[in-house]
């Protein structure tokens, strides 16, 4: 296996052990302002990023 799989890889696994929260808002919540509010990155916003990222995956 190539370095840069490996390293992609070892991301995957670490992105998998982390527990975080979400919601029907938010795919990834950060955190939550004094009012409760929660704020973090929406569904959208979480979409694009690993559309981006899959994309990038195949730039030689």
């Amino acid at each position: 296996m190539s370095e840069r799989k490996n390293r992609k890889r070892n991301k995957e696994i670490k992105a998998e052990d982390v527990e975080f929260d979400s919601d029907e808002n938010f795919a990834f919540i950060v955190g939550y302002t004094s009012g409760g509010a929660p704020y973090g990155l929406t569904h959208e916003e979480m979409n694009d990023i690993e559309k981006e990222n899959h994309e990038t995956d195949y730039i030689i």
